[in-house]
């Protein structure tokens, strides 16, 4: 019954917070384009039941919001070739640093030969990735400029229905990594080969072509 009441709460919550949201749209006489698309990001982003999930896991302990976090995003981040058997200790440090965003369809989520600094984990949803030779699928995207300073996006991503994505951005991961310098090192590697042969491939697909040109 209490469980009921608290669902129950938290639905009049939402709703009392989508009127708020709407005569506030229609105080800024914002277009209705605009209107639609920000209402389906609240629709997306609370599920239609309001909580405040901050205050939420400020009750509880450290320990709790660790396996909470875990669980959430443990498969996400381990699938990255980069990530794969890494220290639990460092798996839950990088974990704490991830950061939610919701995308509505359409939306650039980065943009190819612009400075990068985060990564991308695809919670929910689907994107585009658009690369030199193609377009591409994926759970994950931005890993090379995360680890790798100074680099140019390779790829351009667009939202292509609503999506939950976890964003790592880089002074957050080198903080987290930084007391294991050997893993750090080897990370780097792996991705200096992986744009090395990007890079092969990128020529290749080029004199491909120009020949048939």
């Amino acid at each position: 019954m209490e469980i009921m009441k608290g669902k129950t709460s938290a639905s009049h919550k939402y709703v009392e917070m989508e009127r708020q949201l709407k005569d506030y749209m229609r105080h800024k006489q914002l277009p209705m384009q605009m209107r639609s698309r920000i209402l389906i990001y609240y629709e997306f982003r609370f599920q239609k039941s309001y909580f405040r999930e901050n205050e939420i896991l400020d009750t509880i302990s450290e320990q709790l919001r660790q396996e909470i976090n875990m669980h959430a995003c443990r498969k996400l981040v381990e699938n990255v070739i980069f990530f794969r058997n890494l220290p639990i200790n460092l798996l839950v440090r990088i974990i704490s640093c991830l950061r939610i965003e919701v995308y509505l369809v359409n939306d650039i989520i980065i943009k190819a030969n612009t400075p990068g600094t985060s990564m991308y984990f695809i919670s929910t949803g689907t994107v585009a990735i658009y690369t030199k030779s193609g377009k591409e699928d994926g759970s994950h995207f931005g890993e090379i400029a995360l680890i790798i300073k100074g680099t140019l996006r390779t790829a351009s991503v667009i939202a292509v229905e609503v999506s939950e994505i976890y964003r790592l951005d880089q002074k957050d991961f080198v903080k987290a990594i930084n007391p294991y310098p050997d893993l750090l090192a080897n990370i780097q590697h792996i991705a200096a080969e992986r744009m090395e042969v990007a890079s092969m491939l990128d020529d290749y697909n080029k004199k491909e072509h120009s020949t048939k040109r």
